[in-house]
């Protein structure tokens, strides 16, 4: 007995180092998601409100996005213990994916109560989803949907308890309803994984009473949540996850193919080539990529975000005990095999009706169930093998494989992959707040390109903000087609598109671009000021001509190049700089 306690110990330690340790280097940045999260959970914190100024909101509108509130919320305790960091961003998901390992090793040993090795499944299950490539990396970043997968977890242990003590169904519900607020994944995940587990027990002849103490809590929050999303306002977030927004991809599957007939309009050519046939189509097509070998064991999703580079969410190495354990527990009747088997079956659905399947975040509701089978299909195997001596051998061959795979993913993550997708992880925006807070008291203007990045969000974070402040002052651009908002200006910092032709000659200001979008005379232009650019600077900007006189001469310089930890240039900060007429004739 205490040697299965010290195991769940060790495993623990382990799981939470492989979380927590030099979080601040890998992921390499902190993404705009992290950020907002971040800074909404401060707002909340100093103001009662979001960024907007609603108070105590159910939804967060943030860039458009429409964030549910319960990771933000919960974030407020460390932000509140530890200031606004990458790190109390992130505690959360730590703290929680480190839990889950545990609420698995108890759920497991609920699911096979009676069974032989129960312990033994249990702390493999345990084990595996500790060193888990999919659910390290979830739990390493500021993830909603690894703390889902959390609720999910509990609310399924609490569901087995509650089959014997009706009370646990209580909290099986609220947990399920937790996961609601969590992640919008959940939404299409959660209720159908409800349906399964009602189903179960009406047909297990429980009383009213039982069915009444699951249904209701899930059904209140659900009811709450629901109100505010799928019929408020971020519905519009919803919309644009459908392939139908993607327009220019409609055209071409639904309206183009029509033309290959010689009757485009005929009843039978519109029967094969319209919108529903074409979601069905990308529905099937979603569906079975999230099983697909390359997305599960080789390559992971499309998204950067959720994936590190060359690897799988799955290590190889679970790939045939997976399936071994699959087929034992469907073989021997497992009591909750359905349970299992529906679960697996519907662990693609959220992910397959968006238009970016296979999608890491949307299918993490998949876990912990391959670790689980994986641990069924190892024990079970290593048991069929009658002669200790192959047994030996194959439990060792199988030890040697699992640490070459797991030491090859921690290769991939923590040296590789900090280096390659900094780009995409917001990296270079710490020193560029820093650069531009040091430098802003010697510009009457500053300019930052490319609004639709977000750029506004890490000048908030990375300055702590007084959100009073901003929600008084900001100015935002009109909500685009998509539901998206971006900040216009705040605090001296206007975010626009840079106009190149313009924005080069008028002086006394920073333009902030990104390298690899910055055209190569921009970094060391010199313009002279001629009655025709001075007419046109003053039509152009209502009959501002922003001191500029005839004879004038306009320079941009390179005042920094932000860098990345490879090398490569990730932002220029160039200095617009107007020289008299009289000084240049001297």
């Amino acid at each position: 007995m205490k040697r299965k306690y010290l195991l769940i110990f060790l495993i623990l330690i382990l799981g939470f180092v492989l979380r927590v340790w030099n979080t601040n280097y890998a992921p390499p940045g902190l993404n705009r998601d992290e950020a907002a999260i971040g800074y909404n959970a401060y707002s909340i914190l100093r103001t009662g409100k979001d960024e907007y100024g609603k108070f105590l909101p159910l939804s967060f509108k943030s860039f458009g996005d429409w964030k549910l509130p319960f990771y933000i919320y919960l974030d407020v305790i460390p932000v509140k213990l530890f200031s606004l960091t990458p790190f109390s961003v992130r505690l959360p998901s730590i703290f929680l994916g480190t839990a889950t390992i545990l609420t698995v090793y108890f759920l497991v040993k609920e699911l096979l109560r009676n069974k032989r090795k129960s312990d033994i499944i249990a702390l493999l299950s345990a084990f595996f989803i500790s060193i888990s490539p999919w659910h390290i990396h979830f739990s390493r970043v500021a993830a909603e949907a690894n703390v889902a997968v959390f609720f999910v977890v509990l609310g399924l242990y609490f569901f087995i308890k509650g089959i014997k003590t009706p009370i646990y169904l209580l909290y099986s519900s609220t947990s399920f309803g937790l996961s609601m607020y969590t992640y919008h994944g959940n939404h299409v995940f959660t209720p159908l994984l409800l349906l399964a587990l009602f189903v179960y027990i009406l047909k297990s002849h429980r009383g009213l009473k039982t069915v009444f103490m699951f249904i209701l809590p899930v059904f209140l929050l659900g009811s709450v949540v629901f109100a505010n999303t799928l019929l408020g306002a971020d519905r519009t977030k919803i919309s644009g996850l459908t392939p139908l927004s993607d327009v220019s991809l409609v055209y071409q599957k639904v309206a183009l193919p029509r033309f290959d007939h010689t009757n485009p309009y005929s009843k039978l050519t519109l029967a094969y080539h319209n919108k529903i046939t074409f979601l069905i189509g990308r529905f099937l097509q979603g569906y079975y990529m999230g099983f697909s070998p390359e997305f599960l064991f080789i390559k992971g999703g499309n998204n950067l975000q959720h994936n590190i580079p060359d690897f799988g969410n799955l290590y190889m190495w679970d790939a045939p005990f997976f399936l071994l354990g699959l087929f034992y527990i469907l073989r021997d009747r497992l009591r909750w095999r359905y349970i299992l088997l529906f679960w697996l079956l519907i662990s693609p659905v959220a992910a397959a009706i968006t238009k970016d399947a296979p999608h890491s975040a949307r299918m993490i509701a998949f876990l912990p169930l391959p670790y689980i089978l994986s641990a069924v299909g190892f024990l079970v195997l290593s048991k069929s093998i009658r002669k200790r001596v192959l047994q030996d051998i194959f439990l060792f061959g199988s030890g040697v494989l699992l640490i070459i795979n797991f030491t090859f993913y921690l290769d991939r993550y923590f040296i590789h992959f900090p280096k390659l997708l900094e780009a995409q992880w917001g990296g270079g925006y710490k020193q560029l707040v820093e650069d531009v807070d040091s430098l802003s008291p010697r510009y009457k203007n500053i300019v930052i390109d490319n609004p639709d990045n977000s750029p506004y969000i890490y000048f908030l974070f990375y300055k702590r903000t007084d959100p009073k402040l901003y929600q008084k002052n900001v100015v935002r651009y009109p909500t685009d087609i998509e539901g998206f908002q971006n900040v216009k200006s705040f605090g001296g910092i206007t975010y626009k598109k840079i106009d190149w032709a313009d924005d080069l000659v008028i002086p006394n200001r920073l333009l902030i671009s990104w390298v690899d979008s910055t055209p190569a005379g921009a970094t060391g232009s010199a313009v002279l000021v001629t009655n025709k650019l001075l007419s046109h600077v003053e039509e152009k900007f209502g009959g501002r001509n922003f001191n500029l006189a005839v004879g004038d001469k306009v320079t941009s310089k390179i005042l920094k190049t932000i860098r990345l930890k490879n090398g490569i240039s990730q932002f220029y900060i160039l200095d617009i700089e107007r020289t008299p007429a009289a000084l240049i004739n001297k």
